[in-house]
């Protein structure tokens, strides 16, 4: 019949289900932002490296599961925080598109981000952090 559309009938689940590291992440994030370190270690590679842009003293390479954790120890210590806009994965790979700030004295800023993810085995091996506001981005950071 001319004029008629078909409508496919697609299962609401079908549209929700979300890859396993896509979640893996979620709960990383999650755990940072509760501090519990435990679950935290759990969803990170003993292995794994960031690549964090950026002059400011915590930028370049963070290598290692402790170190990592350290390091997020430090940020949170700067009132950083993050919410998750869109996270996408599959097999290899998740792709986060956030929104990352800080809020402490003097400082409120925020930046949209896109992370960059290698897994494996349900666990962050690499990240890289890509802020679309440069100067924000250096703010958060900032001694």
């Amino acid at each position: 019949m001319e004029g008629v559309g078909y409508l496919i009938a697609v299962p609401c689940s079908a549209l929700t289900d979300e890859h396993p590291n896509a979640t893996a992440y979620r709960r990383t994030a999650d755990a940072f932002r509760s501090a519990d370190e435990t679950l935290l270690a759990a969803l990170i590679a003993d292995d794994v490296v960031w690549h964090v842009p950026g002059f400011h003293s915590m930028a370049g390479e963070v290598r290692g599961r402790d170190a990592l954790v350290a390091w997020l120890g430090r940020l949170r210590a700067k009132g950083f925080w993050l919410s998750e806009h869109d996270v996408l994965g599959n097999d290899v790979h998740v792709c986060a598109l956030s929104i990352m700030g800080a809020r402490r004295h003097g400082v409120d800023v925020q930046t949209r981000v896109v992370s960059v993810f290698h897994y494996r085995d349900g666990r962050q091996i690499e990240r890289w952090l890509y802020p679309e506001d440069l100067a924000a981005w250096e703010q958060i950071f900032a001694d």
